[in-house]
């Protein structure tokens, strides 16, 4: 199953379009599309069912876009176990029925990588359901993974099509770079910024600096998303990545580079690392979409860099 040529798009429903992911997901929708937006939770919580089934049985679109999560960084699922899996769970649950209900022609989801088991090194579609998720991200990777199932069993049962699309982690403008909530290449130009500017001569990072993770630009993150409501009718489930991962001492490297300090870095080995190696095979994803990723690391890193700092610089 590839692109479908002849489908017409009259109305996208953007669900979590403040967050950062859909943020860039609607910068690029509004350029090409008839868009229609729920920008969190204060405007209509779809965690409550009825709300959602509601609000969908009015706009009836054709096509939802689903940004929604409630997530962060490690220490954010260390937190709140509970919350990640009956939020992000509920929400899925809630996003398939009401969607399929109102007929929705096709509901696409990104799905983080962490849901992948943690004993795999490259990530690829079939192995998806082979192992535990990592402890440090199980329950957001256990809901993440619903969405995968109910997309199945969605398509099996009731020809309802959607589409769910693995990203690694995703970095840019825009992004979490309060340490708790973000991942690690927003947090280490955070500190590096602030040491930066406070001549601080070291900066600390968590864990051993050895775990080697795939980083997937926001907008390329965005594009796939978009690109994925061409797609025909069915159940899609792929990946899209570079399978090229970089460690976390080398990518504190480059960013010390990029942002101009000239302090070191220090190792809290106490900490978690994680999965050790986390890379994505993006194949199935390329010949789905005929598309793959387009930023390099180095340019996304530098756009990021240069984006924070004048942030601050406000």
């Amino acid at each position: 199953m590839g692109i479908s040529e002849n489908i017409t798009i009259m109305k996208i429903l953007l669900v979590g379009s403040g967050g950062f992911l859909g943020n860039h997901v609607k910068t690029i929708l509004n350029n090409e599309y008839d868009t229609f937006e729920i920008t969190g939770k204060k405007q209509i919580d779809i965690t409550k069912y009825d709300k959602l089934d509601k609000y969908l049985s009015k706009l009836k679109p054709d096509i939802v876009i689903n940004c929604a999560a409630f997530v962060g960084g490690i220490s954010y699922g260390y937190k709140y176990p509970a919350r990640m899996l009956y939020e992000n769970s509920t929400m899925a649950i809630n996003l398939y029925r009401a969607s399929q209900k109102n007929k929705v022609k096709k509901l696409i989801n990104p799905i983080s990588n962490c849901a992948y088991p943690r004993n795999l090194t490259t990530y690829k579609e079939e192995n998806f359901f082979d192992g535990p998720p990592d402890d440090s991200v199980y329950n957001y990777g256990i809901a993440k993974r619903l969405f995968v199932q109910l997309g199945k069993s969605f398509y099996q049962e009731k020809n309802f099509s959607s589409v769910n699309v693995v990203v690694s982690n995703m970095y840019g403008p825009n992004d979490h770079f309060d340490i708790e909530r973000s991942h690690a290449l927003g947090a280490i130009i955070k500190k590096v910024h602030d040491a930066k500017i406070n001549n601080y001569k070291e900066v600390e990072l968590w864990g051993t600096g050895k775990p080697i993770r795939e980083w997937l630009y926001v907008d390329d993150g965005a594009k796939a998303l978009i690109k994925s409501i061409n797609l025909e009718s069915g159940h899609h489930f792929f990946n899209v990545g570079v399978e090229k991962g970089i460690s976390i001492l080398e990518l504190a490297e480059i960013i010390k580079d990029k942002i101009g300090w000239d302090g070191k870095f220090v190792l809290d080995t106490s900490k978690p690392d994680g999965v050790l190696e986390k890379k994505v095979d993006g194949t199935r994803g390329e010949e789905k979409l005929n598309w793959k990723p387009e930023t390099s690391l180095i340019d996304g890193i530098q756009t990021t860099v240069n984006w924070y700092i004048d942030k601050y610089e406000q």
